[in-house]
């Protein structure tokens, strides 16, 4: 039989490590420090956990009257240590470490169960309540390893997927494993022969089941909440992305009419020059020229690249910058054949230039300027866009908060990231001396890949024969 304070060691690793391992699952993508730094400082708590329960048991007789205040006392720390270390809002960090509080009670309260059970009818002996005893600690780890796969998948599965969510839900959400904590403390103060009875084991497994349930039934509500918000979005996308195309269109169909028109109207004009030149007048003779080709629209005044819906984009903001004032800059080579989807381009595009433009409205003094390039290289789609902005861009956790909705981050930055990660690239955002920059790299191939990453800022440059307009 192991010595009482192997026990204690033995069970508060038990009561700790997985958890801990567990509320951190959700979040390993949202660190303030390194994961090394995190690893440290949970062992730190555990090896006070373990010697002040180790303390409290050999100067204190009835240890079992200090056990709620112990519990409550350590997951005050866990939960500030918890915060501390990742990055996120507290109403969902305190979701997931209540969450992970209450199933570790969940497992407490059936080990301390089974050890009953198994003391009194399987040894035929009197139970002693004792602190994290061997049979305790030994029926803690068949629980967990029965129940544990499920509840990693479903934090795996389920809460990492909503962690990313933006929901009113959330400042409400921690209130339901807080009352199931609640209940686990009332349990954890009765005495043996309550714990002993069947109805105790049915209780406890019908509410710990049902809770559980309601998490599902909220996550699922939250995930539904999320999708109909990106179909929202990207109904708005299609609904922009035909307004570029119908603007595109449009001007391409007056760049034919016109075509059509100084075809019809050569013969006349090569006549009317012949005529200057027979007359020896050659200074009209240039003038008239000129003046035709001012009044000519070029087909190349609206191919800005190969794709024909970032041209539309591109087209589309280029018309505005044109009508404002703003001197926008396109350097764009992007293929045709692409297998980035069109929509996804459309977002990354038409944010950024969006972003852009919104700035330059801002500014009531000085120079007005947007510069969009893009380059397809290795593979990779490169963009970068830099435009000009005045006042403050304020930032919170690492993210630049929008102009517009103060204490909110852009959406459509968080839009361009987030396919940016689905395309195995990057985005970033910098601004420098009242110019904003924009930098994104897009890979060519499906997320089930794995190309080798290239920083954006690899020093290639951006430029390779580019179709470039100025307005």
């Amino acid at each position: 039989m192991l010595s009482s304070n192997l026990n204690i060691v033995w069970g508060i690793a038990l009561s700790i490590g997985p958890y801990f391992i567990l509320a951190f699952i959700p979040v390993w993508k949202q660190l303030r420090y390194s994961k090394k730094t995190v690893i440290a400082a949970g062992t730190l708590c555990m090896v006070l956990n373990i010697i002040s329960v180790i303390m409290i048991i050999e100067w204190v007789p009835n240890w079992n009257s200090l056990r709620a205040f112990h519990s409550v006392f350590f997951l005050l720390l866990y939960l500030g240590v918890y915060t501390a270390m990742v990055r996120g809002t507290p109403a969902k960090l305190l979701f997931v470490g209540l969450l992970v509080k209450s199933y570790a009670e969940f497992i407490v309260t059936m080990a301390k169960f089974l050890e009953i059970a198994y003391l009194t009818y399987g040894l035929h002996r009197v139970y002693v309540q004792t602190s994290y005893s061997f049979y305790f600690n030994l029926f803690q780890c068949v629980i967990l390893a029965l129940t544990y796969p499920l509840v990693w998948i479903f934090f795996r599965k389920k809460i990492s997927q909503v962690m990313a969510t933006r929901n009113k839900a959330w400042s409400y959400l921690w209130i339901i494993p807080m009352v199931y904590y609640i209940i686990s403390l009332a349990f954890g103060a009765l005495n043996a022969a309550l714990i002993a009875q069947w109805q105790f084991l049915v209780f406890n497994l019908v509410s710990f089941l049902g809770f559980y349930l309601i998490y599902y039934v909220v996550i699922e509500m939250l995930e539904q909440t999320q999708k109909n918000i990106l179909l929202a979005e990207s109904n708005e996308v299609i609904k922009q992305q035909l307004l570029f195309q119908s603007e595109y269109y449009k001007k391409f169909g007056i760049c034919i009419e016109e075509t059509r028109k100084g075809e019809h109207d050569l013969r006349h004009h090569l006549n009317a020059v012949l005529g200057l030149i027979q007359q020896k007048n050659g200074d009209k003779a240039e003038s008239y020229i000129a003046e035709l080709l001012g009044n000519r629209l070029s087909i190349a005044d609206i191919m800005y690249c190969k794709n024909d819906a970032v041209n539309a984009i591109l087209g589309y903001y280029a018309n505005i910058c044109k009508l404002e004032a703003i001197d926008f800059t396109i350097e764009a080579m992007v293929p045709q054949d692409l297998k980035i989807d069109e929509t996804d381009l459309c977002v990354v595009f038409g944010n950024v230039l969006e972003n852009a433009l919104e700035a330059n409205r801002r500014i009531t003094s000085g120079e007005k300027m947007i510069k969009l390039a893009s380059q397809f290289i290795g593979n990779k789609l490169y963009i970068t866009v830099d435009n000009r902005f005045s006042g403050k861009i304020s930032m919170k956790n690492g993210v630049y908060l929008s102009q517009k909705r103060e204490q909110s981050s852009g959406i459509g930055i968080a839009s361009v990231t987030a396919i940016a990660q689905k395309y195995d690239g990057e985005a970033r955002f910098e601004a420098d001396d009242q110019i904003f920059s924009v930098a994104v790299v897009l890979s060519n191939n499906s997320r089930t890949m794995a190309p080798d990453r290239l920083s954006i800022w690899d020093g290639r440059g951006i430029n390779n024969n580019p179709c470039q307009l100025e307005h």
